[in-house]
């Protein structure tokens, strides 16, 4: 949907990159992803443990409401998971 069509009743009245937020004991806040970088073998006595986040956002066709999401920050994610992917 990110040309603006939406590929299930092909409008155009697409609502583009809009926030999503959940309720969280702040407040609202924008939805992540987290992918945290597995812990070493032996951890040492101070220890911060990596991640990688990522901010969701979503398509909304307002004709049919057909929605997708998308996340940003894809490469630093994407790393995170492969250093703790089988």
């Amino acid at each position: 949907m990110r040309d603006n069509i939406c590929p299930k009743c092909s409008s155009g009245a697409v609502m583009a990159g809009v926030e999503v937020r959940d309720r969280g004991p702040n407040g609202p806040q924008p939805l992540r992803v987290r992918v945290e970088e597995p812990l070493p073998a032996k951890v040492p006595f101070f220890y911060v443990q990596g991640e990688a986040l990522g901010t969701i956002r979503a398509w909304i066709c307002a004709s049919c409401g057909f929605t997708e999401l998308y996340t940003d920050n894809l490469n630093a994610l994407y790393e995170a998971y492969r250093k703790g992917a089988p």
